[in-house]
């Protein structure tokens, strides 16, 4: 007597990989939420307006990894410090977050 492989049918394995697949989506957007950039508390300090956009621009998606695209870049004051806020748009998943900067002009010697 053979005995059978308790395997898995092919639904229930795809089902229980999107659903790792969901969880490690969840925990990518949260870590991005807590790394700098990702609060007002926590803003991404650059010299220059100038650098706000390239510098969102070339962060990765925190859902899928690939490229973003800014939205929109508007100067807001959160607790009486003025910072930049952009918004930043995946083409390929569609998920949107708001990135913040500080600019913080060198004195010079």
């Amino acid at each position: 007597m053979s005995k059978t492989s308790k395997r898995r049918p092919a639904r229930s394995e795809r089902r229980a990989a999107e659903r790792r697949s969901e969880r490690e989506i969840a925990d990518r957007l949260k870590l991005a939420a807590l790394e700098v950039g990702g609060a007002p508390d926590r803003p991404i300090v650059v010299e220059s307006a100038s650098l706000v956009e390239p510098t969102a621009a070339s962060m990765p998606c925190a859902r899928c990894g690939e490229r973003v695209r800014v939205e929109e870049h508007a100067a807001r004051s959160f607790a009486g410090v003025s910072l930049r806020v952009v918004t930043v748009r995946c083409p390929t998943c569609g998920h949107s977050r708001a990135v913040h900067f500080r600019v913080v002009v060198a004195s010079p010697n």
